[in-house]
């Protein structure tokens, strides 16, 4: 929540919900694809190596562990110690900002030194790019410390 007001107090009010939009989205599809991957693995663990479960099908075994890994999360959101979800979204807020900022130094530096010349990005490609680096970075630092996250 933190993120999201300090994204409202440099410009309009209404950034901070678009902010908050933004980072439902990104939890959404990550959450999906985490899911996904803890489901279709435990699936085709339990068919290989659990004695008798290859009487049912894969694509249940994986639904079964889906629906499970939901109904887990579900419980954790409603009946977690006080704050749970906030948290969530704010850890969830910090640590997609800094991923993003770090992908985009990774991406100027091996754009720019391990491709070869005649592919390597123009320089209006590397200046959008180094603006998102100092975008996501700055504003994640900003909200750390107008918020009190930092330490004095």
């Amino acid at each position: 929540m933190a993120m999201s007001g300090s994204f409202a107090s440099v410009g309009l009010p209404a950034l901070g919900g678009v902010f908050l939009g933004f980072i439902a989205l990104i939890g959404l599809n990550a959450t999906i694809g985490l899911f996904d991957s803890f489901s279709r693995g435990r699936a085709d663990m339990t068919y290989h190596f659990v004695p008798g479960a290859e009487r049912f099908h894969r694509s249940h075994l994986y639904g079964g562990f889906l629906w499970g890994v939901i109904l887990w999360g579900i419980c954790i959101l409603l009946w977690a110690p006080a704050d749970g979800s906030a948290a969530i979204l704010d850890l969830l807020a910090f640590l997609s900002a800094f991923a993003m900022g770090a992908y985009c130094i990774v991406l100027l530096l091996v754009n720019n030194r391990l491709l070869p010349k005649p592919i390597r990005p123009e320089i209006w490609t590397n200046l959008i790019i180094g603006f998102g680096a100092v975008f996501y970075l700055g504003m994640l630092f900003y909200s750390l410390f107008a918020y009190g996250v930092v330490l004095n």
